[in-house]
């Protein structure tokens, strides 16, 4: 009988380490279907540490505090804790995080923002040409030496960064 409880309370554990590894939203929706499927009230709160257990008793162990239950066999806790953890299965796959579609995005982010910084250097290039061929030299000066550096102190090693982030990206698309 408590080998039973003692593998529940050890995927009990792992469902909690998944959840909250995605994320504390995802661990504290999990909580609520574990409060929903075994009908007890538990206080799930943003806690750094939620421990969750069943004791021999049948009665829930949720962060020192003793929940009672209607449960009164093994069996009966089997059943609900197979609809538990098929519930739970189901939130952690679809909350599951991908880190690969995440780069992608993120370097699709970096191609869209590099065209950004391509397109303000062209604007300020024709700028300061503009003021140059008309002969407003002061406003070429301004330009060139106040507006430029303040606006972008760390713009070139930035600017270098994000190019050669956009080629790997497209390096690696290329061999796909």
């Amino acid at each position: 009988m408590s080998d039973k409880i003692n593998k529940i309370n050890k995927e009990l554990k792992v469902f909690i380490n998944e959840s909250s590894f995605i994320s504390t939203k995802c661990r504290n929706k999990l909580l609520k279907i574990f409060c929903e499927v075994f009908s007890v009230d538990l206080d799930i709160g943003n806690y750094l540490n939620v421990d969750l257990s069943f004791t021999e008793d049948f009665n829930i162990m949720y962060r020192d505090d003793i929940y009672k239950t209607d449960i009164k066999s093994v069996a009966e806790l089997e059943e609900k804790y197979d609809l538990f953890r098929e519930r739970a299965s189901s939130l952690i796959d679809k909350k599951d995080i991908s880190f690969t579609k995440k780069s992608d995005s993120n370097n699709i982010i970096n191609l869209l923002v590099l065209l950004i910084m391509l397109l303000f250097i062209i604007f300020l290039i024709y700028l300061v040409v503009g003021a140059f061929f008309s002969g407003d030299y002061f406003n070429c000066i301004w330009i060139l030496l106040i507006v430029i550096p303040s606006f972008m102190p760390n713009f070139k090693s930035s600017f270098i960064d994000r190019i050669n982030q956009a080629k790997n990206y497209l390096k690696r698309k290329i061999k796909k």
